[in-house]
């Protein structure tokens, strides 16, 4: 309890934070469990909140009964029961109050100590973000429909002349495609010399001043007749203010020069809406400034009463107080150059009330281009004097905050001394420079070196040695934050601290607003494009008379015809019958409450086609606030309409069948946010519908998959590749996990972006258990497998010796009963003997055979190098009456060098030689060759040997039982042999990394492909 001995010393300092504080006992139930709070203190913070009340031991629901409901008091509980520190953020609606808050509480020994931040207006600011980014997004989507759709030419140059965009309507006047004109300059597209020269020139102008240059050219048209054109060149300038295109418009102005006293009329209404429009409006002629029209609003900031006292009067007559002022000149330099000029919370000194009175504005100034040579400035104000009070008058309190620096949630850090060394930082500044506490000490710009020659250093010195506060919003500092140097932008605010009149250090704070400015920075491009076409493209446009029974005019841009005479039945004419009733409606409404009208309705187009319209038409007042008529304008929406209805079916459809199957499917965002499941998802995890995103999918998945998977996930949405894995899911019905396989796809889109993800998850639980016993039993065979292998050995080995015993004692009594009877033995007996030693020669060969079959495994050899050359040659001589014999012949030359088993590499070509002299067609001597060549695959080398003879060759069909053991084509009668040669071959091959292949046809000879790398991998072979 030392925390509450000096209650007056600590209810002095929580008095003097600008957060809300309260202290608070916990209160415990029968069962001892926490069920509220006893409130000892309140800080003065609070009590603006709650009004002057008496709170001392009551219960925090008391005095805010919504934290039940709202989920506040249970995490108080939670932090008072488990000690761990609670932050977090809510909605609170209680009496006379509607804001967002962040809570933070801590346990302070008995005692629960919460503090609570208003943080409405960044909030307020977030919601607002993030409809602008929704709004440029749509703007976008304008953009392309717009561009697409309007019959006005739209072109892009690069600083070479040659177009780099031309939309529909260019295309189609040049009869070419995109691909046939895009890259190409004006004379390969068709304009004549002259028109090319002068586009050139004004491109070069464009460049070397960055102004839009408009004009206007005529020259014959082909079906029409000589045509007037209209065209507005205008720069694109990059981030430097560097021209890098140069964008244009062309429009068919020949009816709209045909009728100068039309537009006229239309400059006309254009200063009755000045007139008549909610925000301060001026519009002055010349560098005198000349005041030609205005309304009440700005009359009001002008402290004039009537218009008379200003119109035709130069702005120095009627506020001789702007002379020399900032304000007068921005608007004479508009005038002279035509850039427009924006500037927010301008000062201007006004007199009021015969006393010089500062106020602050925020000003629009564009020239207007009016008819012939002139031009006009139209002068927008807002004032905004109050807020910009209100800002400083918080400012000067930001002094008072030093002694909160460890609270307060935002970043701060507090210098001192003529070297500027770090004498206190909260947390939230040693998050944001990516540091800990082991600077607090140095000199700050020890700690981040890459500050000096910044602006925002050269800020701080003269914070330091001047005194002069610093405050500015959006300030670029490129720093080291997470081990790289990055740009950062900052809303910066730095105070000197004086002490006995004297600077002794400084205090700042800095709020990371790099994602807002970049997002407002996207934003921005996006209006500057959509304005830019705006300026180069029209809706349709019309008036009305006050009660909406006379259409005054009538201006079509491709879905309406153009009239300039009054039309009495154009509800008939122009609105579809079934929606006459809704737009009836509709205008009753805007008339009878003086507001907008907006509508989305079928209209009937001029070539008798039907087509969607958006319409918007606002009142035009006279001084007396009575409605005089309406101004409005429609666009064609019927393109938005059909793909609208697209994609809504298409979106139905895909919902309908994904519930039918059995799978779990489900789509994500690009940023891999999961915002669809089928119903499959539900019944398998029993969620609500509502629920989407990581807290969907990844608290089911079982604890040892969850990291694994998650981070596999966001792999894959950050390169944009494929994903698949298996991973086990919890069924919300039983509780139990079962294995899932889980795949997904990126979507793109014509540019290759990525537009959605699709995924599945497929039950492959039993699939998965099988195959784990499956596992375990493949394990297990292979066990006795080579255990059986081990005894096959053994047993070929003793068997081998033993049979040869007996076949040996019957080839010896054979002879010694051929030597005994030999003068005794008729024909018959004779041929039954030599039938007896063929048998016993062939049980030798057989024996001997099944033993070098088991022991080609057994015993592990060191490859050497072996020329192929020398083991031919050897072969040849061990053959040599075998050769003889049948009148063969063996046919080699340059075969590689490779690394082998001597020994084994002899067995396999004597092996393969001896089958072709064995396999010699009858009568034909054997022809043997034996060539070779060098393949590289999979960047290993290996030598490809080809074995040909000529003899009774193979049915195709057999080319692979030729390698089973055993196996025999032809009688053992006609020919010699165990069945063994071949696949003792191809034994030997395979231990040597290598492959064997036959290729034959019966009575055509047989060939025999064998491939062996040139260098072995292993040690033993």
């Amino acid at each position: 309890m030392k925390l509450t001995e000096n209650k007056d010393f600590f209810q002095t300092v929580f008095n003097a934070v600008s957060n809300g504080i309260a202290v608070m006992q916990s209160l415990y139930n029968n069962e001892g469990k926490i069920e509220d709070f006893s409130i000892l203190f309140f800080n003065t913070y609070t009590l603006n909140w709650t009004g002057d009340i008496d709170y001392k031991n009551k219960l925090y629901t008391d005095i805010f009964p919504t934290a039940k409901e709202n989920g506040v008091l249970e995490k108080f509980i939670e932090t008072a029961e488990t000690g761990i520190n609670a932050n977090f953020e809510k909605w609170y609606e209680g009496e006379g109050m509607k804001n967002w808050f962040r809570f933070s509480a801590v346990k302070q020994d008995d005692l629960l100590v919460v503090t609570t931040y208003d943080i409405t207006e960044s909030k307020q600011t977030e919601i607002a973000l993030n409809k602008a980014l929704d709004t440029a997004e749509k703007q976008k989507r304008l953009y392309d429909s717009i561009t697409n759709n309007t019959p006005d030419l739209v072109y892009v140059f690069d600083l070479d002349y040659n177009f780099t965009y031309a939309n529909k309507a260019l295309l189609t006047m040049w009869g070419k495609s995109a691909e046939d004109a895009i890259g190409l300059g004006l004379r390969e597209n068709g304009y004549e010399e002259w028109h090319a020269q002068m586009h050139e020139r004004e491109i070069d102008e464009i460049v070397a001043n960055k102004k839009t240059i408009r004009g206007t050219v005529s020259f014959p048209h082909a079906e029409l007749g000589t045509r007037v054109y209209d065209y507005i060149l205008t720069p694109v300038v990059n981030e430097q203010g560097i021209v890098e295109a140069v964008a244009g418009t062309t429009r068919d102005i020949t009816e709209i020069k045909q009728a100068e006293e039309k537009l006229q009329q239309s400059e006309t209404r254009f200063r009755n809406m000045i007139e008549q429009g909610p925000v301060a409006m001026l519009l002055s002629k010349g560098e005198d400034v000349v005041i030609e029209s205005v309304n009440k609003p700005m009359l009001k900031f002008m402290n004039k009463n009537t218009a008379k006292e200003v119109l035709g009067k130069k702005m120095l007559e009627t506020l001789p107080e702007l002379k020399g002022q900032p304000a007068l000149e921005n608007v004479i330099n508009v005038q002279k150059t035509g850039i427009p000029f924006r500037g927010d919370e301008q000062p201007v000194d006004l007199l009021v009330e015969n006393k010089m009175e500062r106020r602050y504005f925020n000003f629009s100034y564009d020239r207007i281009r009016e008819s012939g040579e002139t031009s006009a400035v139209l002068h927008m104000a807002l004032d905004v004097t109050e807020q910009v009070l209100a800002r400083r008058k918080l400012e000067d309190s930001e002094s008072r905050l030093r002694s909160m620096i460890d609270q307060t949630p935002c970043p701060t850090l507090v210098l001192k001394g003529d070297d500027l060394v770090i004498e206190q930082i909260n947390k939230h500044m040693l998050g944001m420079i990516g540091r800990g506490e082991e600077i607090i000490g140095m000199p700050l710009i020890a700690v981040l070196p890459e500050l000096d020659g910044q602006y925002v250093w050269s800020q701080v010195q003269n914070v330091y040695n001047k005194g002069i506060p610093f405050d500015q919003a959006e300030v670029l500092v490129t720093h080291n934050r997470t081990g790289e140097i990055k740009d950062y932008y900052y809303n910066l605010a730095y105070r000197p601290l004086i002490e006995d009149g004297k600077i002794t250090g400084m205090i700042q704070t800095a709020v990371d607003v790099t994602e807002q400015v970049i997002s407002r920075k996207k934003l921005e491009e996006s209006e500057n494009r959509f304005r830019a076409l705006v300026n180069a493209s029209s809706d349709v446009v019309y008036r009305m008379n006050a009660d909406w029974t006379v259409m005054r005019n009538l201006e079509g841009r491709g879905i309406l015809s153009d009239t300039g005479d009054p039309i009495f039945n154009w509800m008939d004419k122009y609105i579809h019958p079934k929606d006459q009733e809704k737009v009836i409606k509709a205008t009753i409404e805007a008339i009878a409450n003086k507001s907008i009208f907006e509508l989305e309705h079928r209209v009937l187009n001029s070539d008798g086609t039907l087509s969607w319209t958006f319409s918007r038409a606002i009142p035009v007042f006279d001084d007396h606030g009575n409605i005089i008529e309406w101004f409005g304008s429609a666009t064609d929406i019927s393109a938005q309409k059909e793909v609208h209805e697209i994609i809504k079916e298409s979106e139905e459809k895909f919902r309908q069948l994904a519930d039918l199957v059995p799978q779990i499917i489900w789509t994500g965002n690009p940023d891999g946010f999961i915002d669809y499941y089928n119903k499959r998802w539900y019944e398998y995890t029993a969620l609500n519908e509502n629920q989407f995103g990581d807290p969907s999918w990844i608290p089911l998945l079982h604890p040892d998959d969850a990291a694994i998977v998650t981070e596999f996930w966001y792999n894959s949405v950050q390169k944009g590749t494929s994903y698949q894995i298996e991973l086990r899911l919890k069924n919300g019905n039983t509780g139990e996990y079962r294995w899932f396989l889980s795949k997904a796809l990126p979507i793109r889109d014509k540019s290759g972006v990525i537009t959605k993800w699709f995924g599945t998850c497929t039950d492959i639980h039993e699939q998965k258990t099988i195959t784990e016993k499956l596992e375990i039993l493949v394990n297990d065979r292979t066990k006795e497998l080579q255990r059986s292998n081990e005894d096959l050995q053994q047993f070929a080995h003793v068997a081998s010796h033993d049979l040869k015993e007996p076949v040996r004692k019957i080839k010896t009594f054979t002879s010694r009963l051929e030597d005994h009877l030999k003068d005794k033995l008729d024909e018959s007996a004779t041929k039954f003997i030599d039938r007896i030693h063929v048998a016993t020669d062939r049980m030798f060969n057989m024996i001997d055979g099944v033993l070098a079959y088991s022991k080609i495994n057994a015993d592990l050899q060191s490859p050497t190098l072996v020329d192929l050359n020398d083991v031919i040659k050897n072969i040849e001589t061990d053959l040599e009456v075998a050769l003889q014999k049948t009148g063969g012949r063996i046919y080699h030359d340059n075969l590689p060098t490779i690394e082998g088993a001597s020994v084994l590499l002899y067995q396999l070509f004597y092996n393969l030689i001896n089958n072709s002299i064995k396999f010699a067609k009858y009568g034909t001597p054997s022809q043997i060759n034996i060539s070779s060549k060098t393949i590289v695959e999979k960047e290993i080398e290996f030598a490809v040997i080809t074995l040909e003879d000529n003899g009774i060759g193979f049915q195709p069909d057999q080319a692979e039982r030729i390698f089973e053991t055993f196996t025999r084509l032809n009688s053992k009668d006609s020919y010699e042999g165990t069945g063994l040669g071949l696949s003792l071959c191809k034994k030997i091959v395979e231990r040597h990394g290598g492959t064997i292949s036959a290729v034959g046809n019966l009575d055509k000879g047989a060939t025999f492909i064998i491939t062996l790398p040139i260098q072995q991998k292993e040690k033993d072979i």
